[in-house]
């Protein structure tokens, strides 16, 4: 099993980038300040407490599947978190998607952002890429979406740890992983994992019996893909008017050219 390279928040993006490119992950170790880390824990957690692993509307069986039974998972971050809009905002994600994303877009969007709790006695998730969303895309294709997973808790292997494939966002897309080529995001609370749109990867089974594995995951896709999550409706517009200007674009408000537009004029005109 191959290690994932861990750095410091210190160290800034670039041997980050250099981990990403390489390996397609990287954890990244005190990414969270203490004050960001109980806020994006206390912000959501009415929603947790209202919802279950039932309170979803799967578009498909598989779906639910994917979904897991006893996870909690619900999108709409930016409504539902101050903190998150405040962090987000200065984001080191962003100078890494400036990065890999940038040189094939004007700019990228938030594809999503997500609460995922794992309960006790969850199965591991199936492997994917986040890239299957837009099957058109090859081992070749240019980069178009960037991942983050917070964790909020602790993450162990026992309690479901996120599972990644090094390498494996340049294999080619029919390969298969063997056991011993998967390893395990262990990350104390408050740090963060990091991966490209193309590298396999899962929530890991909650073996325990009274732990809940809490992580927020957020990504970003270029600006000329649709959205994994529709943050149009997620996040009432009365919401975004109140949001800085770079976090309204990430949401979708800043057109690229011909795409986004209201009226065939900008839409960040509806935020004034």
């Amino acid at each position: 099993m191959t290690e994932i390279v861990r750095i410091a928040a210190s160290e800034g993006v670039v041997p980050l980038n250099a981990a990403l490119a390489r390996d397609g992950v990287c954890v990244v170790a005190g990414a969270l300040t203490p004050e960001q880390l109980r806020g994006l824990n206390a912000d959501p957690d009415p929603v947790i407490a209202s919802n279950s692993p039932e309170s979803r509307n799967p578009n498909h069986p598989t779906m639910e599947v994917f979904y897991g039974s006893r996870t909690i998972r619900f999108d709409g971050i930016p409504y539902k978190s101050p903190t998150f809009v405040e962090f987000l905002s200065e984001s080191p994600a962003l100078d890494v998607c400036d990065y890999f994303l940038k040189p094939n877009c004007p700019d990228y969007l938030l594809n999503t952002s997500q609460l995922i709790q794992i309960g006790p006695g969850e199965a591991a998730q199936r492997l994917h890429r986040d890239e299957n969303a837009w099957p058109m895309l090859r081992s070749d294709s240019p980069h178009v979406s960037v991942m983050v997973m917070l964790a909020l808790s602790e993450f162990t292997r026992e309690n479901g740890a996120t599972q990644v494939v090094l390498g494996s966002h340049v294999w080619d897309r029919d390969r298969i992983p063997e056991p011993s080529e998967i390893t395990y995001a262990e990350m104390d609370a408050g740090d963060s994992l990091f991966w490209l749109g193309g590298t396999l990867h899962g929530g890991g089974a909650n073996t325990t019996e009274n732990q809940s594995r809490r992580g927020l995951g957020y990504g970003f896709v270029v600006g000329w893909m649709r959205t994994a999550e529709n943050l149009f409706l997620t996040v009432p517009i009365e919401k975004v008017r109140e949001m800085p200007t770079r976090v309204q674009e990430l949401l979708g408000y800043k057109p690229l050219f011909g795409l986004g537009v209201v009226n065939v004029g900008s839409s960040m005109a509806l935020l004034e």
